[in-house]
């Protein structure tokens, strides 16, 4: 089937994005020159292009070809030539990357009942999206040091747990660093940030925890929202640095120790927590310590799904596949293409089925006696 491309160029001004999950093929050749084809869903959508998670690292520059389902709902492909645009490889999901294509020619393909006025104009001028959320960031960060955890969550003390919650998890969607991985300067202040609304959001839905941060808020009108100072901050990072030494001289219990240190100073970190976890995981006496730290990690940052496959096959580890299961589902619902995840439940199934089998052959022979 012959390349579409629509007859008029559309201006290469970036579009409005939308997060949409909009299943494709993506078809062309890897870093090695061989021929690949793959089913995505993309993570976004825009007149420009999409962005989705990739198996393959993919040179930037490469074309590839984007079949689309027609937006008349029957069962055919569109096929649109698109260019590799960026590639960032996922500090979350080991094996995947996210991708980002524009398209050779701009235009909608995706189907949206409703798209964004600017897809429709694509060349009428506009105020750049990047620009409105970059600053919404930097704002964020700055109630993030100044204000109180219900300025942050955008509620109040009279508001109800399960407006919390939807505020929090609106956050997440639009400020998690996954989202945002084709701006890398932006990682470092959007880890920052996440952490401290989930600090927030694990305070202020808990009864004895919100109980005590009111206190607080009440014996000093200067309370903010319980950011160490910037000096123990450094003091962290320098001893996670000394942790990375320890760990390229190959010395494990000063692994450990530096980064029991960066714990004690940042204990609402996920990232220091899953550290941690990883390095005493490596030690069999400490596997349970382990455990509480993965778990941990992951109360503090639920998405992420990184410290939930570890934790899942720790748990496999300590034969306890029943919890391991737990946590692969809980990363399939936050990434459902995930392929680790789905290995590993497929491989769990397998194995209780075969354990079904030998229990039944032991009843029907012991029976059979």
């Amino acid at each position: 089937m012959a390349i579409q491309r629509p007859q008029a160029q559309s201006s290469k001004r970036r579009s409005t994005r939308v997060a949409a999950g909009v299943s494709m093929n993506v078809r062309g050749l890897d870093a090695n020159g061989q021929a690949f084809v793959e089913r995505r869903v993309t993570l976004e959508v825009s007149f420009q292009g999409c962005k989705y998670y990739s198996r393959y690292e993919l040179p930037k520059d490469t074309w590839l070809t984007v079949e689309i389902p027609n937006q008349k709902k029957d069962l055919n492909l569109q096929p649109y030539r698109a260019r590799v645009a960026w590639l960032r490889r996922s500090p979350q999901l080991r094996g995947l990357f996210q991708v980002g294509v524009e398209f050779e020619a701009p235009g909608n393909f995706w189907g949206l009942a409703n798209p964004p006025e600017d897809w429709r104009h694509a060349d009428a001028p506009r105020a750049s999206a990047e620009t409105a959320f970059e600053q919404e960031m930097k704002e964020m960060l700055a109630l993030a040091g100044t204000g109180t955890y219900y300025q942050l969550l955008r509620i109040t003390a009279d508001s109800p747990r399960a407006q919390a919650r939807q505020n929090y998890y609106k956050l997440v969607r639009k400020f998690h660093p996954d989202r945002h991985m084709d701006h890398a300067e932006w990682l470092p202040s959007l880890h920052k940030l996440m952490e401290a609304v989930t600090v927030a959001y694990k305070t202020l839905t808990d009864e004895a925890a919100r109980r005590k941060y009111d206190q607080q808020l009440a014996a000093s009108s200067a309370f903010t929202l319980g950011q160490r100072p910037s000096e123990v901050q450094k003091t962290a990072e320098e001893c996670l640095e000394k942790a990375r030494e320890c760990f390229r001289a190959q010395n494990s219990g000063g692994t450990i120790l530096w980064l029991r240190k960066t714990v004690e100073m940042e204990p609402n970190s996920s990232k220091y927590h899953a550290l941690l976890a990883r390095a005493l995981s490596a030690v069999p006496p400490l596997r349970r310590e382990a455990v509480e730290h993965f778990e941990k990690a992951v109360e503090i940052d639920p998405w992420n799904t990184a410290a939930r496959l570890q934790l899942s096959a720790l748990y496999e580890g300590l034969k306890l596949p029943w919890r391991a299961r737990s946590h692969y589902q809980k990363v399939l619902e936050i990434d459902t293409t995930n392929a680790k995840a789905q290995e590993r439940l497929r491989a769990l199934d397998a194995e209780s089925g075969e354990k079904k089998r030998a229990i039944m052959d032991r009843i029907f022979h012991h029976s059979s006696k």
